[in-house]
């Protein structure tokens, strides 16, 4: 295809079918961030006779119909059909877009310059029908379509003002560059790289690592690499175990950076809107190539599942759970920590300044007791645990959740010990021994004289944190009256889970459900009348189930994807914000 003028095309009469009205950002997305990004050079750019370039990062939209589907599917759960109208009247005086294939997929692709620093060369890429009427589509943006003299396919966009890019054709797409050395290489077919984003979401992010030459990967590493020396290095008068854990952590991230570009095979981030189950969700999925250290690491981080599994309840305000196995290489920095810890407890009980040499803190037997049991967990590397906020509209709430830990009961005479040593120094914290029992649970009771006004409006004028230990795990509750009985449930459907074997999704390391509808009352129980965003959000959430939030993190074959995901409440929360924010603005 090509265009034989070199003048711009007069715009064609407007047409103001619904048919014909997707979303201009969808072309202007891809002119901005080319000509955008500043002045990158493109060094080594690979010739039209070489194999088909792959993108490093892809930035894809599933089709102009597909998102204006969507647009229309949120306004049409409100009930305002007719703010789609206007938005379709006010895009069509861009042509709705002539030119372009709206049932394709398009966006932006990075590549990498293999010089010494790696820069990126970005290149967007649109799926074209018809490069003449394309041209007259960008007359009505304020650029001009210029075909290149003598060069067939090749085009410069000439915009009012900026950078000119430039246009090459092939097959059924246009790549711009914001230079010729970008678009001068025979690009895979987007519907290789980007057709199988577009089959999973409907806008997404993607890092292509199986198809990035491993040249490139180890150039990248070894830039991070360099720039990382100088933050672990040593800093003036830092005290070592302070050092120490800096650089573990320092260590520990350039440790999953590794393992990501030289094992790595994908790394998204996309967003998909469900139109059949009313629901919208966001996903994270990390890859790795088959039979590698990075994949083995990752099955490794989810083989145990959550003694409390029999505790998670979806129908509570907010229910979490983690359960993960710890990395070896991760357990030496969270074994400073816990080091660095004790000893900042130890001067802390003994009333020393923070300046006290290591070697004049005096040891604590409660501190040792609680730490080394610590230890032994993070040495047995399995991080299990659950929290869940109980409460009905217009009451106050409740925590309760649990921690398995190695020699639980020696942990929590330590604690309990702590608490109390420390309580006696401090004029705000009371620490009651012994204030309840469950089984052979002792409880205490810690509470703070000091409340501010929000946690009082949550948990009650008369909160405290109750907590106890048996031989597997530290209980613990925040809360009222109601705190204990609400504990002693959890601790029942916990044993009697445990009791009758497996629970269904027990593998999943993380789990986050939230009612946000609770949330809004406890804000609002204040008030005489809800607040704008409140009362908005009200409405929206009107049906039951609708404003519920699911985080979760599950395996893959060889990886593991992050998923969070929002009810029908939320779309509708959004089509009624936006269509009062248009009938604000048409009433100035």
């Amino acid at each position: 295809m090509k265009l034989s003028i070199d003048r711009p095309v007069p715009p064609s009469s407007q047409k103001t079918s619904m048919k014909h009205r997707p979303a201009t950002v969808f072309a202007l997305l891809a002119i901005f961030l080319v000509s955008g990004v500043g002045t990158l050079s493109a060094q080594d750019s690979a010739d039209t006779e070489e194999a088909p370039a792959y993108p490093v990062v892809t930035v894809c939209v599933a089709s102009v119909d597909r998102i204006m589907d969507h647009i229309g599917f949120v306004f049409g759960q409100v009930e305002r059909p007719e703010t789609m109208d206007m938005i379709g009247a006010g895009l069509a005086r861009f042509r709705d877009l002539e030119g372009l294939d709206r049932t394709k997929p398009g966006g932006l692709m990075i590549f990498v310059s293999e010089g010494l620093i790696p820069l990126p060369i970005p290149v967007g890429f649109l799926p074209v029908k018809d490069i003449g009427e394309l041209g007259q589509t960008f007359t009505t943006m304020g650029a001009q379509l210029k075909a290149i003299p003598g060069e067939e396919d090749r085009y410069e966009l000439i915009p009012r003002r900026g950078p000119t890019s430039f246009v090459v054709i092939q097959g059924d797409y246009a790549f711009i560059g914001q230079n010729e050395e970008s678009i001068n290489r025979t690009f895979a077919l987007p519907e290789e790289f980007a057709g199988p984003l577009a089959n999973r979401y409907d806008i997404c992010a993607s890092a292509n690592l199986r198809k990035t030459p491993k040249a490139i990967r180890d150039l990248i590493l070894m830039t991070i690499k360099n720039s990382a020396q100088a933050s672990m290095q040593r800093r003036d008068d830092e005290p070592e175990a302070v050092y120490n854990l800096r650089r573990s952590q320092a260590e520990g991230n350039l440790r999953n950076v590794e393992n990501l570009l030289r094992d790595g095979e994908e790394l998204t981030i996309g967003f998909k809107v469900d139109q059949a189950a009313k629901n919208a969700s966001l996903e994270v999925i990390v890859k790795a190539m088959p039979n590698s250290t990075f994949a083995k690491e990752m099955k490794e981080g989810i083989a145990k599942p959550s003694y409390f599994a029999a505790a998670i309840d979806d129908s509570v305000p907010l229910s979490a759970s983690l359960s993960v196995m710890v990395a070896k290489h991760d357990r030496k920095t969270m074994l400073d920590l816990f080091n660095l810890t004790e000893q900042e407890s130890n001067r802390g009980l003994a009333g020393l300044p923070r300046d006290t040499a290591v070697e004049d803190i005096p040891g604590q037997q409660a501190t040792q007791d609680l730490f080394n049991a610590l230890r032994e967990t993070i040495k047995e590397g399995h991080m299990d645990g659950f929290v869940q906020f109980f409460g009905e509209p217009g009451e106050k709430f409740v925590v309760a959740g649990g921690v398995k830990i190695m020699n639980a009961g020696a942990f929590g005479a330590g604690l309990s010990n702590v608490l109390e040593q420390a309580s006696r120094t401090s004029a705000n914290m009371d620490v009651e021994l012994g204030v309840d029992s469950y089984g052979d649970i002792v409880f205490h009771r810690l509470s703070s004289k000091n409340r501010d006004r929000g946690d009082k409006r949550m948990f009650g004028e008369e909160s405290a944190l109750y907590f106890g230990t048996d031989n597997q795990a530290l209980w613990f509750a925040v809360g009222g009256d109601a705190a204990m009985p609400t504990l002693r449930s959890a601790i029942d459907r916990v044993s009697t889970g445990n009791d009758a074997g497996p629970r269904r999704g027990e593998l999943a390391p993380f789990q986050v459900i939230v009612n946000l509808t609770e949330w809004i009352h406890i804000n609002q129980s204040d008030r005489d009348q809800p607040g704008r965003f409140a009362a908005l959000a009200l409405e929206a959430f009107e049906a039951d189930g609708s404003d519920i939030i699911r985080a979760d993190a599950r395996s893959l074959k060889n990886g593991f994807r992050i998923r969070v995901q929002i009810e029908n409440g939320f779309l509708r929360l959004l089509g009624l914000a936006i269509s009062r924010q248009i009938d604000s603005s048409q009433a100035l």
